[in-house]
């Protein structure tokens, strides 16, 4: 009897081990651990004791930095300080590789293939965007793991869903997507952790100053696209050079054009979507107004005219940081942190200082009220980490990634070691040691490689969530405190970011019945960019304009003419509630 009793025992004990194994949340058959990992040892001070974050020993993993143009990171990613110290408290190490292609190509290459990583940055914009529609295509697919029963036991990750943080739209529409079936599988990243740390992008046209000296033109008096068309014309006619007695181009962007439309946004309007009220209360698509036709056909004159650099519309960054770092673009059209690296790469304001690039305007909106930065009450759209089913151990990558989100982790991976490349000021905050920053100061870009080399920044920069850097320590990036570029701090003011609780329209017309045959002809892939870029290169503006117009006519003939259809259902969304931002 006892030995009956025992056997008894026995096998409801193991039915229990295997019900604890099946119930693992989000286990799948790649949830064991790489060869090189040698398993789980004691929980991490401050975790639950029952659940929460472990330590891992020694655990390996691989993550794809999926944007264009590579990812810098220090030469020796397992044994710089920044790496051990996050070993010490994790048991984790997480080495990161770049691409030098389009990231909608290289994540398609990849789900395809089934050649994953651990983890993966790419971006995340919602909507229609390519990379977003490829990777709710791999989540839906079985690629991904999703990470919903992770969380609760990572509170540094658990709060990135928060409105907010995010917006209500984006939650709603892409991170919480109807087709996720209630799993979450993307992780929204550099999303504002409060209204202070809302970055801003400084977004504009700069110039170089000698080019504003020679020509007597006060940059803060250029607030129109044709106050920008004579300024350009004058600087052409002058006839500067660049840093090595060349020929200069009169404007540039980077890669891809990018942003081209900093150089027409006056004849915009101040507004959050692609859709605007007509007179008679019906809304319209943006693409198909006049308005839309004009600001092309102010490209197309820039182009016409050799005042816009007809290769930017096809070039890399690594093309633009020459022509910007070497002065050869006497405007360029981007972030004004773009603008600053190209020319520290080069060294530029070193040898040439009076060729220092600084804001023009800032310009205005049509109606003449100043450009703003304008934001949602959480980010409606954000780069993001998602985790493919070949991760070999995502309790290890989110345990890594919670820590990094803590003060002590984010502060680790920003300044370093306290006492050897930063120490706290009077109010506590992390500031970097007083040698780093007056060579900051002087715009000496070896500081950053020599930080990079200890595997302070590049780490930080692509795993952060609902970023709290500016509450946290006063500043954004390190030195921005002490050693921001001056003009960079006075445009910021100059441009401000404006937020607004609401609704976006976009959020409400991807529920129209037939969105996706709408959204496969008009909102995906190149050819609007196509038409627009034919149009640029047209030899005369009416064979422009009849370009731009056969792009119109294609949106509203495809399908039967569905995008009439579709349009009504934008304006009775805009009429369905009244907090839309449209």
């Amino acid at each position: 009897m006892k030995k009956k009793l025992l056997s008894i025992l026995m096998v409801m004990m193991m039915a229990a081990t295997l019900l604890s194994g099946c119930g693992k949340p989000g286990s799948t058959k790649n949830d064991s651990k790489p060869a090189d990992s040698k398993g789980e040892s004691s929980t991490t001070e401050g975790a639950a004791d029952a659940g929460g974050a472990k330590k891992f020993d020694d655990v390996k993993l691989k993550m794809l930095i999926c944007w264009n143009g590579g990812f810098k990171t220090a030469s020796d990613q397992y044994n710089n300080e920044v790496a051990k110290k996050i070993r010490e408290k994790t048991g984790v190490t997480v080495e990161f590789e770049g691409i030098m292609m389009s990231e909608t190509e290289k994540l398609n290459l990849m789900f395809a293939s089934g050649d994953m990583p651990d983890i993966i940055n790419a971006p995340y914009w919602g909507g229609s965007a390519g990379e977003t529609a490829v990777i709710k295509k791999a989540a839906t697919e079985g690629r991904l793991l999703p990470i919903e029963d992770y969380l609760p036991n990572y509170p540094n990750l658990a709060n990135s869903y928060d409105v907010g943080i995010v917006s209500q739209s984006y939650l709603e529409n892409d991170l919480n997507f109807k087709g996720f079936d209630g799993h979450k599988y993307i992780l929204p990243q550099e999303t504002p952790g409060d209204t202070a740390d809302v970055t801003n992008w400084a977004y504009g046209v700069f110039v170089r100053g000698d080019v504003l000296k020679a020509l007597g033109i006060d940059p803060t008096t250029i607030k129109t696209s044709d106050d920008l068309y004579n300024f350009m014309v004058k600087a052409k006619e002058h006839g500067f050079k660049d840093v090595n007695g060349n020929d200069t181009i009169v404007a540039t962007t980077y890669h891809n054009g990018w942003d081209s439309s900093g150089y027409s946004i006056n004849l915009s309007d101040k507004k959050f979507s692609n859709y605007i009220k007509q007179a008679d209360g019906t809304y319209n698509y943006v693409p198909l107004t006049e308005d839309w036709t004009n600001r092309q056909l102010f490209i197309w004159k820039l182009v016409n005219q050799g005042l816009l650099d007809v290769e930017c519309f096809k070039q890399s960054d690594a093309q633009a940081d020459e022509k910007v770092g070497n002065g050869t673009a006497l405007f360029a059209s981007a972030q004004y942190s773009s603008v600053i690296n190209s020319t520290k790469l080069t060294g530029l304001y070193s040898a040439h200082p009076e060729m220092k690039y600084v804001p023009v305007g800032p310009m205005t909106y049509k109606d003449g009220q100043p450009l703003v930065q304008l934001e949602q009450n959480g980010r409606a759209g954000s780069p993001a980490i998602i985790f493919p089913s070949t991760c070999s151990n995502i309790e290890a990558a989110l345990t890594y990634l919670d820590y990094i989100n803590s003060e002590e982790g984010a502060r680790l991976c920003q300044y370093g070691v306290e006492g050897d490349t930063y120490t706290l000021n009077d109010a506590g905050q992390p500031r970097l040691n007083s040698d780093l920053l007056a060579r900051k100061a002087e715009g000496d870009s070896s500081v950053d490689d020599e930080l990079r080399e200890k595997g302070i920044g590049y780490i930080l920069g692509r795993t952060l969530q609902a970023d709290k850097r500016f509450t946290w320590w006063g500043e954004i990036g390190a030195g921005d405190a002490d050693a921001a570029p001056q003009e960079m701090v006075e445009y910021k003011k100059a441009r401000p970011v404006e937020r607004a609780d609401g609704y976006p329209l976009e959020g409400l017309v991807v529920n129209y019945k037939d969105y996706d045959k709408v959204k496969k002809f008009a909102f995906e892939g190149t050819t609007m960019d196509d038409y627009e870029q034919r149009a640029y290169f047209a030899k005369t503006e009416a064979e422009a304009r009849s370009i731009l117009e056969d792009y119109q006519k294609y949106l509203l003939t495809q399908d039967n003419g569905i995008f009439k259809d579709y349009l009504k259902y934008v304006t009775e969304s805009a009429n369905s509630r009244d907090d839309i931002l449209d």
